[in-house]
């Protein structure tokens, strides 16, 4: 499993987006919920959120990502704060 902070910002238009990439190394569908908090330098956080992957075939890697509200993502941590997985049906 991979999350990270993407920076699209171009032309003085910020842009920062959550991307991540899961692979389902179980034997059967699975669901992925997890929650996530961008915190800066000195432990305020800026930005929170929950995703959702859905119907995850075994061995198969999902990509996907969802803009967030940050300005920056200079000096920004990315914290995974839960992360479950269920299976699908």
């Amino acid at each position: 499993m991979n999350f990270q902070l993407d920076d699209r910002s171009q032309s003085g238009i910020t842009n920062i987006w959550l991307v991540w990439t899961i692979k389902n190394n179980s034997s059967e569908k699975s669901n992925y919920a997890w929650d996530w908090e961008a915190v800066n330098a000195s432990g305020t956080r800026l930005a929170n959120g929950s995703q959702l992957e859905t119907d995850v075939q075994p061995g198969q890697t999902a990509k996907g990502e969802y803009p967030t509200t940050l300005k920056s993502a200079d000096d920004i941590k990315l914290n995974i704060t839960s992360f479950n997985r269920t299976a699908g049906y």
